[in-house]
């Protein structure tokens, strides 16, 4: 297809901008708590808050996708990401506003995350599936870089709507560009005049490999944003980083998911969708480790521990992503397989902050925050492994390259 190349990387912006939006409030909890005088549990909300809307719309979302196609789809999330972040931008001395705000930027997340995979397995249906996913993986990563980087500085100089404003103008902008640049592939026949079945959820209910990684997802999504919503906090309340170390730690486990998620791509695809779910088993090892020990951490170790959890949960998450295209009856279901799995994706993000900062907060203690994680990640492997039992001697998965999906030149 041409410029699929261009297409990809200006979606990925996009979803990128999606990042900076929801990520833009963890370098200024403090002041945000300070300001509208809550506790910092309160504060929690603010991050988990974003995903409400995504847990709500996701299954509506892969309905809509399949239906309209995810050109139309993704231009109205857009849209609504920059409303949100107007709505937010005025009403920084609210709290309930600001929930509000932040409800509807999360409409984006749900929608985007679905239509990025479904455009990726459009425009990349015969080759190198896996690296692109692991591509757009990292957006979170971009995102979140650019947020705790920029948005302490910027609120510092020019107060605390300031990053509402910067991300409402990047959002408006990128808006643009995609709705000029990016292309749809021709969409597969379906019904009754066309070879592939219609979309439908049931199917994909009824199946066991995606449900099973539907809620190793809510296991990944539980412990991962636990860490991308608290890592300041956990350096400057646990080790007495101050604010500067404390982003720059943050920083650097963003960084080091980028390459990650990178790396993850192209091994499933060398592994193939048989051996990808090992590589899952050995990365959810390497996780549980990181969890258990997060209070008992030296200098040195640091930036190793930031490297552990920036790179094994990228690499599990583009494994998931890769392989329930492939563990679905047709192209079509697709959009429903993505759907239901950030479903399960951002409900584990919604409870985790608020279900292990209370936790710490009850009792005192960052080390059983920790220990919650880990067991959190052993539930995760247990449905890693089930996954890799039920699909022993299960036929291959379809080849989607030579479907209708398959992209033409435009």
């Amino acid at each position: 297809m041409k410029n699929r190349y261009l297409m990809f990387f200006v979606m990925y912006f996009c979803a990128a901008a999606l990042a900076l939006s929801q990520f833009k409030i963890v370098p200024i909890l403090g002041p945000i708590t300070e300001g509208l005088g809550i506790a910092f549990e309160q504060v929690s909300w603010l991050m988990s808050v974003f995903t409400v809307a995504a847990i709500v719309l996701a299954i509506p979302a892969g309905g809509l996708i399949a239906k309209f196609g995810p050109k139309k789809v993704w231009v109205v999330v857009m849209l609504l990401m920059v409303c949100g972040n107007v709505i937010g931008a005025f009403g920084i001395e609210s709290f309930a506003i600001l929930l509000f705000s932040r409800v509807v930027e999360g409409c984006a997340f749900a929608f985007v995350a679905i239509a990025g995979i479904v455009f990726i397995n459009m425009w990349f249906p015969d080759r190198n599936t896996g690296l692109f996913t692991g591509i757009f993986m990292s957006f979170i990563s971009i995102g979140s870089i650019v947020a705790l980087n920029c948005v302490y500085p910027l609120t510092s100089a020019y107060g605390l709507a300031s990053a509402w404003w910067l991300a409402a103008i990047v959002a408006a902008l990128l808006t643009v560009l995609f709705v000029v640049v990016v292309k749809e592939a021709p969409a597969p026949a379906q019904g009754g005049g066309g070879n592939l079945p219609k979309a439908s959820l049931t199917p994909i209910l009824k199946n066991q490999r995606v449900m099973l990684l539907c809620f190793l997802a809510l296991t990944l999504g539980f412990v991962l944003y636990f860490f991308l919503n608290n890592y300041p906090s956990l350096f400057m309340t646990v080790y007495g980083v101050d604010q500067a170390g404390a982003t720059l730690y943050s920083s650097l486990n963003n960084l080091f998911s980028i390459p990650f998620c990178v790396i993850g791509g192209f091994v499933v695809d060398k592994l193939g969708p048989k051996r990808a779910p090992v590589f899952m088993a050995v990365s959810f090892v390497f996780i549980i480790v990181a969890c258990a020990f997060m209070t008992n951490l030296t200098p040195p170790l640091f930036v190793v521990h930031t490297l552990v959890i920036a790179a094994f949960p990228g690499l599990i998450y583009t494994a998931c992503n890769y392989l329930i295209p492939r563990d679905v009856e047709n192209p079509l279901q697709i959009s429903y397989g993505i759907a239901l799995m950030t479903l399960f994706y951002s409900l584990g993000i919604f409870i985790g902050s608020p279900i292990v900062l209370y936790a710490i907060a009850g009792t005192g203690s960052w080390a059983v925050g920790g220990y919650i994680l880990a067991v959190i990640m052993v539930i995760g492997l247990a449905l890693n492994l089930l996954y890799i039992g039920v699909s022993k001697g299960k036929p291959a998965a379809p080849d989607f390259a030579n479907s209708p999906m398959k992209a033409g030149d435009q």
